[in-house]
């Protein structure tokens, strides 16, 4: 009767609200994350300019560190890869949960 649709729709309420919250520290956990790697991923990028730069300036002492340098920099582009990968999968993973979380809650 009326006390099972009550307890029904109680139940339902308290369901919403903990996907709610559960949607809203996914969200925060997601814009953090973000930040933090999209700043990660200009650090590298500078660091790489920076070195390129020292790299294509004409002397010897350049020359015969060229080795260590072009290392260096292969390392650092494989670094600014994976910052890369790793943004654009948090980034799907968010766009995934907002749309499930949409159409869990607005069904």
């Amino acid at each position: 009767g009326v006390a099972q649709l009550q307890a029904d729709l109680a139940a339902l309420a308290k369901a919403q609200a903990e996907m709610d919250k559960l949607r809203e520290e996914e969200h925060a956990a997601f814009v953090s994350n973000k930040a933090d790697m999209e700043q990660g991923l200009e650090g590298v990028k500078l660091a790489l300019k920076v070195l390129n730069e020292y790299y294509a300036k004409d002397g010897k002492a350049h020359t015969e560190q060229s080795g260590a340098g072009s290392s260096i920099i292969g390392l650092l582009e494989v670094v600014e890869s994976d910052f890369s990968k790793d943004l654009a999968e948090i980034e799907t993973t968010e766009e995934t949960a907002a749309a499930e979380y949409d159409q869990q809650t607005k069904a």
